[in-house]
């Protein structure tokens, strides 16, 4: 009999996700804020449900009900996590593999070194101590896997978009650097740890180049033929509180299981390799 996952946020990443894990035979439940984005997965069979922090799910034990997995992709809104407050009650005596999609944000700025899975959490940023308790909320009830996700880019949501939209900045603080992590890796790595799983693991999701914001920028454009624009200085951009905490991380971070315990290579290492696949990708959609 065919498997059945339960994602709570059919998104950027949940969405994908739930195409490559129906490809290989599974029944896909999940929810969204606007199920009339998602007619074409309802029409190939997909339970879709509508979901948020003000729209708790109709029936849950209807939607859950035979699900032997459960994937949460929803940020912790307001200092909390929407899913266990709507249905922690119903969830605490759910029995099958549970894994959450959080930020590398939990970990603490470190110039030197890396951060990895066993790098003790310490946010500096309101969003990332939100994400520490979400974590502990759902390890504590549900020994639920962790994946800790650096900055997430892909088709459609990349410097790209911005280079060709006129919006795009390179806003340059010295110092500062991050790592980024394609979709499809993300992706690939969910799904092999479902198929190898180990209650209460912590996987970061990173890629192995953490580069400055306006190194990746450049490097869009050139890869576009356009000019990059005009570097500003973290004052110059007048950033909102949240916007310039990401301006101010020096945060590398790096995995101990994704290669060592779960046998996989990344397929875009660096943003080199996924700005290239990403532009490929839209130059040729029918690929």
């Amino acid at each position: 009999m065919a498997k059945t996952i339960f994602i709570f946020g059919l998104g950027f990443v949940g969405r994908p996700l739930g195409h490559r894990l129906a490809a290989s035979g599974w029944d896909i439940r999940g929810t969204t804020r606007q199920p009339e984005k998602l007619a074409g997965e309802a029409a190939a069979g997909w339970q879709i449900h509508q979901f948020s922090d003000q729209h708790p799910l109709a029936d849950p034990e209807a939607a859950l009900h035979g699900v032997d997995a459960i994937l949460t992709t929803i940020t912790a809104i307001g200092g909390s996590d929407p899913v266990l407050d709507a249905h922690g009650e119903l969830l605490s005596t759910f029995a099958g593999w549970t894994g959450y999609v959080s930020a590398t944000s939990v970990y603490p700025d470190k110039p030197e070194g890396y951060c990895y899975e066993d790098t003790p959490p310490e946010p500096a940023t309101a969003r990332g101590r939100a994400r520490v308790v979400a974590e502990r909320r759902w390890q504590d009830m549900l020994k639920t896997e962790i994946f800790r996700a650096a900055g997430i880019y892909g088709p459609g949501r990349s410097p790209f978009d911005g280079l060709r939209d006129g919006t795009a900045r390179i806003i340059e603080n010295k110092g500062q650097f991050f790592n980024r992590i394609h979709v499809d890796d993300i992706c690939r790595i969910i799904e092999a740890a479902m198929a190898s799983p180990r209650p209460g693991r912590i996987i970061n999701l990173a890629d192995e180049k953490p580069a400055p914001q306006g190194d990746v920028v450049r490097h869009a454009a050139s890869l576009l033929g356009v000019t990059p624009p005009m570097p500003q200085t973290l004052e110059e951009a007048n950033l909102s509180p949240m916007a310039r905490s990401f301006y101010v991380s020096r945060r590398k971070v790096a995995s101990k299981v994704i290669g060592p315990e779960l046998g996989l290579n990344l397929l875009y290492p660096d943003y080199e390799s996924g700005l290239a696949a990403i532009l490929k990708a839209e130059q040729n959609p029918d690929d």
